[in-house]
């Protein structure tokens, strides 16, 4: 009987223990409000990126030529070529000063700095007038420097062969020499296609082929619109080559020369004349005079470039060794 009592109790004690376990347990849970939700860890992160305020982009405002930023004509010539028709292009375009109000492009210079130390003043010459190199469509901006950024040769050797493309004066432009200009300048500047005869002595159409630059020097056609420098008393001489044709068909005339009265027989403002440090100096085209002058019985069987004469007459033409003014065009 005493054996049945123990036993009895100890069951009574277990269960009251195994009990106050079990209650103590559910007394350290705390308790969860059902109606509380918690978010996401990706919904989470996206607030708090949400939640940092982004500083507010500067607006565009007009002002004069000179106190763009580089930075700023980028953004300009972007919003140029984002419209879909010229009418709307220069119409943005009107909007900052680049137009004026009676339609034509601006006079108005902006300063360049070369070597950090020298001045050195532009001229906008078109509005979405070149093609950019990787085919995106047209370059807002073009420029054009009023004086001359050096003066080089146009070969290092007495040769046209391989004309622009292969010349000298454009590896110069595409690495030392671009490397002169200010960062802010360098760092916009985009390739365009430019069309020249790239073979040299040559009466072929095919020898005209696109070239992808950042710097280069003009063509007579972008410079003076159509040309009739062959003429057609020298072209029944010379039989059927087309010298005038093959010029007229490397670009087109950018806006500021035509604005200007600009010809190939006639610059009526002086647009086309440039002093530098040594005086009046002739200025490159990258155009390879075509036809060689040995076969007539003459001198210059390597030929000659294209140039702007001394006195700044629309035409004239130059030995590629001997160095003249070089001024160059790039696109923002």
């Amino acid at each position: 009987m005493r054996r049945i009592v123990v036993a009895v109790i100890a069951c009574v004690l277990a269960f009251g223990l195994s009990a106050c376990a079990i209650g103590s347990q559910n007394e350290s849970q705390p308790e969860v409000d059902s109606s509380e939700e918690v978010a996401p860890k990706d919904e989470a992160e996206e607030s708090a990126k949400g939640s940092v305020d982004e500083p507010p982009k500067e607006v565009l405002h007009k002002k004069s030529l000179q106190d763009y930023t580089w930075d700023e004509l980028s953004q300009i010539s972007t919003l140029i070529v984002a419209e879909e028709n010229p009418e709307a292009q220069r119409e943005v375009a009107k909007s900052f000063g680049l137009v004026d109000d009676d339609g034509a492009i601006t006079r108005q210079t902006k300063q360049i700095i070369i070597d950090d130390t020298r001045a050195l003043d532009v001229r906008l010459v078109g509005i979405c007038h070149d093609d950019k190199a990787d085919g995106s469509g047209k370059a807002g901006l073009t420029f054009m420097t009023v004086g001359a950024l050096d003066i080089f040769p146009m070969n290092d050797e007495v040769t046209i062969n391989g004309g622009w493309e292969k010349s000298s004066l454009r590896a110069r432009l595409a690495g030392e020499q671009k490397a002169r200009l200010e960062p802010d300048l360098s760092s916009k500047i985009v390739a365009v296609n430019k069309l020249t005869n790239n073979v040299g002595l040559t009466d072929s159409f095919d020898s005209i082929t696109p070239t992808a630059d950042e710097l280069w020097v003009f063509s007579p056609h972008e410079v003076c619109g159509d040309v009739r420098w062959d003429g057609e008393e020298f072209r029944g001489r010379r039989g059927w080559q087309d010298v005038d044709g093959m010029l007229n068909a490397e670009g087109t005339q950018y806006e500021a020369f035509i604005r200007e009265g600009v010809t190939g027989e006639s610059d009526p403002n002086g647009f086309l004349s440039l002093a530098n440090s040594t005086g009046k100096s002739p200025w490159w085209y990258r155009t390879p005079y075509p036809f060689d002058f040995s076969s007539y019985g003459g001198t210059g069987s390597l030929g000659y470039f294209y140039q702007v004469s001394d006195s700044g007459f629309p035409q004239s033409l130059g030995s590629p060794e001997v160095p003249a003014s070089v001024v160059v065009g790039f696109c923002v």
